[in-house]
């Protein structure tokens, strides 16, 4: 499937979403060629410094849990960029017309590369020397798969979709055969260091599927895996990250 085809033509219009509005955070709107990204920056980013953007997980189109944000607004450090999905808080039409490419499409790499070019902006607009990714759910799917295609110091995954693959059969889903799978890639994202946070109870994302991840990487740099007792898969809020 080609979304340079489809996606063409169809710009901006349609009706649009009520947005979050997380106090010290502000709202912005980027364009690719063919979608409209909804970001939210730290109030006060500083310039040449590292760089963390937090990307939301799945939605129909928008998430209602918003776990990512939810981080996004606890971490203490300055450089904080929160983004969410295609389609997710957009007033794009194709969004309305197309909206495989928020569900059964999300994965496929011309919509990686939409994603990837909101990151490359972020990070030449900051001048930022590095830039470490965390993702939820299927925000950890797209964390992984831009670290296979530039330079991340780290990737943090919180009940990521890690295995597009395990994932559809674990849950009885259809197959996304166009998606760009991050388990396909494992020996490029074994140089990369990770985290990924598992709920004990989640059985959505379980703990066994993250380690079968990492597991099957060849001499990783730095990859583990924390399972957090009594946690299901979108039972985050209150639980502390250890960066």
């Amino acid at each position: 499937m080609k979304y340079g085809i489809v996606l063409a033509g169809l710009l901006l219009s349609g009706c649009a979403w009520i947005t979050p509005h997380p106090s010290g955070f502000v709202d912005k709107k980027i364009e690719t060629e063919y979608l409209t990204f909804s970001v939210w920056e730290k109030e006060g980013i500083e310039k040449g410094k590292p760089l963390r953007i937090y990307i939301e997980g799945d939605g129909n189109p928008n998430p209602s849990d918003k776990i990512a944000l939810y981080y996004a607004q606890q971490d203490p450090t300055p450089n904080v960029i929160y983004m969410g999905r295609p389609c997710q808080w957009s007033a794009d039409k194709i969004c309305k017309s197309k909206p495989e490419i928020y569900k059964g499409q999300r994965f496929h790499p011309e919509i990686i590369r939409e994603i990837e070019e909101v990151v490359l902006y972020l990070k030449n607009k900051y001048k930022a020397p590095e830039i470490e990714l965390i993702g939820y759910d299927g925000g950890a799917t797209i964390a992984l798969d831009l670290a296979t295609q530039m330079n991340v110091k780290r990737v943090i995954t919180i009940a990521g979709i890690l295995d597009t693959n395990a994932y559809t059969r674990q849950n009885d889903v259809p197959e996304m055969p166009d998606a760009q799978n991050p388990a396909d890639r494992l020996a490029t994202l074994a140089d990369i260091p990770q985290i990924h946070y598992v709920g004990g109870n989640d059985e959505i994302t379980p703990r066994r599927s993250a380690e079968r991840f990492v597991a099957k990487m060849q001499d990783p740099r730095s990859a583990k895996v924390r399972s957090v007792k009594g946690v299901g898969h979108t039972d985050w809020k209150g639980v502390k990250l250890d960066y």
